[in-house]
């Protein structure tokens, strides 16, 4: 049995001689893509606290959990000062990077003792249950459950065997996609078909690489901005089966861009 406090001592004696809590936020409703993408939300979160639990504590090791006793490691942070207002005590609270490589990889059985949310961290043992690849951005929810940012999409291309389900998944179906530009307030909206090798994959990919997918008028929002896609979001409306027809295709694609008005307040130029 690998534990957590057997691969820090083997990378580091930073934590060897010093006060250091394991802490477990807990929250079975947060997704892992959700985990990644509100980082400043939860950093925030632990600095504030009702009871002086980090007092005389050097280190924390945060993690997230998960379903049952699972725990996601978060990071590592130095604790600094501590200040006492509104009855909350806020502690300053600084990353260090010791096992970075590791941190939203490494999972952990945080053991019976769930219920209790910070303990020490010398006091029990903490198995390792798994490590995640490198690039892995979570479960694949289902082909209409999901929405990706531009930045997961682009981390989802270029790690395809850290997420095999999804490649599996998208590569498998044409369908009929939906891009929200959330640039803008009014979020115009672009409807488009993917068919033939790759599916679905194979027509991301492209925008993954070229940032519009040689799409009229997000090739001018590019020319325009550079970092214009990091504000699109990918989702599919609809998948459809292999032996459908072009023309059938094209046809249900019209059907959506008429839907939802995206050739007259969208980004849909026919």
């Amino acid at each position: 049995m690998l534990t957590f406090q057997e691969i820090i001592e083997n990378r580091t004696d930073v934590l060897k001689n010093a006060n250091v809590k394991l802490v477990r936020h807990k929250d079975n409703r947060t997704e892992y893509r959700d985990i990644l993408k509100d980082e400043d939300k939860l950093l925030q979160y632990q600095k504030e606290q009702a009871k002086e639990v980090f007092k005389g504590i050097d280190y924390i090791v945060s993690f997230i959990g998960q379903e049952g006793t699972k725990a996601l490691l978060f990071g590592i942070f130095k604790v600094g000062e501590v200040t006492f207002r509104n009855n909350q005590y806020y502690y300053e609270l600084t990353k260090v990077d010791i096992c970075e490589d590791l941190v939203k990889r490494v999972v952990i059985d945080w053991g019976k003792a769930a219920i209790s949310w910070h303990q020490k961290y010398d006091k029990q043992p903490k198995e390792i249950v798994e490590i995640l690849p490198a690039g892995y951005i979570g479960t694949f929810p289902g082909l209409t459950n999901f929405v990706l940012d531009f930045s997961e999409l682009q981390k989802l291309v270029n790690n395809p065997d850290a997420n095999r389900d999804w490649k599996l998944n998208l590569s498998a179906v044409d369908g009929i996609y939906l891009i929200l530009d959330t640039n803008t307030e009014e979020g115009r909206q672009y409807v488009g078909s993917a068919r033939g090798k790759d599916g679905i994959w194979g027509r991301w990919m492209e925008y993954s690489k070229n940032s519009h997918g040689n799409n009229k008028q997000m090739v001018t929002l590019h020319s325009l901005n550079l970092d214009h896609a990091k504000g699109y979001k990918f989702s599919i409306l609809q998948a459809l089966p292999s032996n459908l027809t072009q023309k059938e295709i094209e046809k249900i694609e019209k059907m959506y861009k008429e839907k939802l008005g995206t050739k007259m307040t969208g980004l849909n130029s026919n």
